[in-house]
């Protein structure tokens, strides 16, 4: 389940763009690692990997390979840069 933040919605409402989540590449070896997803503005260039789920009136294009856990997106800030993040994710 996907859900967004507050701040994240706003956000992303401000842009008036939809979000697609990227996966990373898995880091193999004696164990496997996977990064958390990566959230990019507008749609994947490769339509047939994605859902399109619409949540809380935002279009996010979800992989078809994004495990079934709890993940929430929210809005991480620097200063006064502004990104999307992915919080739940655990590595293994």
């Amino acid at each position: 389940m996907l859900t967004l933040t507050e701040s994240a919605l706003a956000h992303i409402e401000s842009r008036r763009q939809s979000i697609f989540l990227e996966m990373p590449i898995v880091i193999g070896g004696d164990i496997t690692i996977r990064e958390s997803p990566a959230v990019r503005w507008g749609r994947p260039a490769d339509l047939q990997k994605y859902q399109l789920v619409i949540i809380q009136g935002i279009e996010v294009y979800v992989p078809h390979e994004l495990p079934g856990i709890p993940l929430k997106i929210t809005l991480s800030r620097f200063l006064w840069l502004k990104w999307l993040a992915v919080e739940g994710w655990s590595l293994a």
